[in-house]
């Protein structure tokens, strides 16, 4: 974590990047609008009055026709600011503001912990809520996971053979037949039964055994349905599930389970309920209804765009100044009537005051000794991408690196990469923006491992790499890109600099495991040292304008035009080239697939040769 990055943001110091390049747009075309101003006959005139008035020829007739007068004076134009901005309608409602009890209590309000909880239970009733609540009431009974078991359960108990099953299962019945059917009185009553007829005496005792109780309920039972289903469902799965499924419905939890599943009120007996309604108490509160309703009003607006203007300073220095008795003094002198007024001279003096007034004089004398317009004086386009095309351009970026080129011909992966590149598949431009995703699909391509060189592996996610090693290097000046800050841990995008070696790097922008901007370089070792600054605590979702200015051996980052790093290096003493990419380092999960690494443009710059 950057402690530097945390305070710049806390102090407002990293501003707005779309602000940013609004005001450098306005800076353009002010200076386009300065550069007609300075060709223009407004210009002309106003410097052949301003000539005019220098060689003392207005003031030496007007000496001859009269003496000072009030029109036209310095007094003049300042009693008439005062009264102007005394009329201006947003002074006169700024008034109405400032000290009222209303600005007392919005005060009051704005700093205190209800309206902080406020915006917290807001939050949360707007996103986390809305998930809670989808996630309670789409569980339901119908099509659960319990009901399949009810009525699982309830289809067996209507299997006939289960149903006899557990009548005889542990019976006394089942145990007497059991133990009968290896009794010696049934083996004698079987061995008689097929004796030949011409033993009578043996036919005679197996009349009587016939007629014995147990053998014949013996026969009667064996014949019976309830044991031939007994045999049919002994020992098979069904009967352990009809049993499996009699102790899961049994419990407790399970009946619990079924009870909330089918309670139509479980969402009014959560906590995420409870939080709702907090919310909505604290949204009805006479507190914060006035609270949202002053601050978007246009009195309390007017009041912020006053409060500390120019304009208000300057109302107040005059206030005081045409109170003054000097300044009283002077105005009644100045109005004696005279006839200066009827003069050429005096009408000279007056278009020489209106032209000083004209938009394009005006612009001109702001701007003609100001350093406003160095950078656009200076410094021209050497490179610039703003992705406004349905596809990446092809003369601009090359989808391989510099030494898979050379190399390979082809691209290639580092050792411990999860993905392979797929030279533009994974590139999209969407809306403006060069977008290049990381997806969960398997990939052929090559991996350098250090022992045996380049091989082939098949990757389990894949992403792209772009470069402008075919297009453009540039050694010093400024590098600059806007690029969403969206990191992702298990992902390495970055945005960096390269030259025909592969250290130093020079990264406009890392994030992932690593958040940062700074230089990459390989100590003697062999092991990469990074020199630079963390950038996590910028805000995830947001776009920055991230730049590099390189000048001699002076490197230094900005993040929105504040200077974030500086360095000096001396190693790199020839042209670098551009390079994106998104390294996937560990297993993301499915759910967050795609992901996508977005830069809305990137521009470089090199000093005008004279």
């Amino acid at each position: 974590m950057s402690f530097k990055i945390f305070t710049l943001q806390l102090t407002g110091k990293i501003g707005n990047a779309e602000k940013i390049e609004a005001a450098r747009k306005k800076l353009e075309q002010t200076y386009h609008a300065f550069l007609e101003a300075e060709c223009s006959a407004e210009l002309e005139r106003f410097r052949e009055l301003e000539k005019w008035v220098a060689s003392g020829i207005p003031d030496q007739r007007k000496r001859e026709l009269q003496a000072e007068v009030f029109k036209g004076s310095l007094e003049y134009n300042q009693l008439r600011e005062y009264e102007n901005l005394k009329k201006n309608k947003s002074f006169t409602d700024y008034f109405k503001v400032e000290g009222s009890p209303e600005l007392t209590r919005f005060l009051r309000v704005d700093g205190s912990d209800k309206l902080k909880n406020y915006w917290e239970m807001k939050d949360y009733a707007e996103g986390e809520y809305l998930q809670e609540q989808r996630e309670i009431l789409s569980q339901r009974y119908a099509g659960s996971a319990e009901e399949r078991l009810v009525k699982e359960l309830a289809q067996l108990k209507k299997n006939k053979s289960i149903a006899a099953y557990f009548r005889l299962k542990d019976s006394l019945a089942l145990k007497k037949h059991l133990e009968f059917a290896n009794s010696d009185k049934l083996k004698r009553f079987l061995e008689l039964k097929n004796v030949p007829k011409t033993a009578k005496e043996a036919r005679k005792a197996f009349a009587l055994m016939k007629q014995d109780p147990e053998i014949r309920q013996f026969f009667r039972m064996e014949k019976s349905q309830d044991l031939k289903h007994y045999r049919k469902m002994e020992g098979r799965h069904v009967l352990e599930r009809y049993e499996e499924l009699i102790r899961e419905t049994g419990k407790d939890a399970f009946r619990q389970r079924i009870a909330w599943l089918k309670d139509p009120k479980k969402l009014e007996k959560s906590d995420s309920w409870k939080k709702f309604l907090r919310f909505k108490e604290l949204e009805k509160s006479s507190d914060i209804v006035f609270y949202k309703k002053f601050k978007k009003s246009p009195l309390y607006r007017n009041y912020l765009d006053v409060k500390d203007s120019f304009d208000l300073a300057r109302y107040n220095e005059l206030k005081k100044l045409i109170a003054s008795p000097e300044f009283l003094k002077r105005k009644a002198w100045l109005e004696d009537v005279h006839k200066w007024e009827k003069s050429e001279e005096y009408a000279g003096l007056e278009e020489l005051e209106r032209l000083r007034k004209h938009p394009k004089v005006v612009l001109y004398n702001k701007y003609k000794d100001a350093a406003d317009f160095d950078f656009l004086k200076n410094w021209e386009v050497s490179f610039r991408d703003t992705f406004e095309g349905s596809e990446v351009s092809p003369r601009l970026w090359t989808f391989n690196t510099l030494w898979a080129e050379r190399l390979l011909q082809d691209r290639y992966s580092q050792q411990g990469d999860l993905q392979g590149y797929t030279g533009g598949k994974n590139c999209m431009v969407r809306h403006g923006k060069l977008v290049v995703q990381v997806k969960k699909e398997k990939t052929a391509g090559k991996q350098w491992q250090p022992t045996v060189g380049f091989v082939p592996v098949d990757f389990g996610y894949s992403s792209d790499l772009l470069s402008t090693i075919n297009s453009f290097w540039q050694k010093e000046g400024i590098f600059e890109a806007k690029i969403k800050f969206s990191p992702f841990r298990e992902v390495v995008s970055s945005c960096h600099l390269l030259g025909e070696e592969p250290s130093p790097q020079i990264t406009l922008l890392e994030m992932g495991p690593e958040c940062r901007m700074g230089v990459l370089s390989m100590v003697d070792s062999g092991k990469p040292v990074f020199k630079g600054i963390g950038i996590k605590n910028l805000k995830p979702g947001k776009f920055y304008l991230f730049r590099v200015e390189w000048e001699g051996s002076r490197f230094t980052w900005k993040i929105n035009d504040q200077v974030v790093f500086e360095t000096h290096l001396t190693k790199p003493d020839a042209a670098f080239h551009l390079n994106l990419a998104s390294v996937v380092v560990s297993e993301i999960a499915a759910s967050r697939l795609p992901m996508g690494f977005e830069t809305d443009w990137i521009s470089c710059y090199r000093r005008k040769t004279v």
